[in-house]
């Protein structure tokens, strides 16, 4: 729970805009990446995959957004 906490925190902050269909769709695509690198891998390995989960589900989640937006 406690990484997921992070997780959502990290996709906050990387996203601290006004709230459009952009912000939101990066916000989930940030924490559905960390949670997803979470399951993998085991100690400093697992960290690393949260870590790489969350950067590329947030660069998922941008671009979701951008093509809802039209922009």
């Amino acid at each position: 729970m406690k990484k997921i906490l992070v997780i959502l925190l990290l996709g906050i902050f990387v996203n601290a805009c006004s709230g459009s269909a952009r912000d939101v769709s990066t916000l989930g695509g940030c924490a559905v990446g960390g949670i997803t690198g979470s399951k993998i891998g085991k100690g400093q390995g697992n960290t690393a995959a949260t870590i790489i989960g969350t950067a590329l589900g947030c660069a998922a989640g941008n671009e979701v957004g951008k093509s809802i937006e039209g922009n």
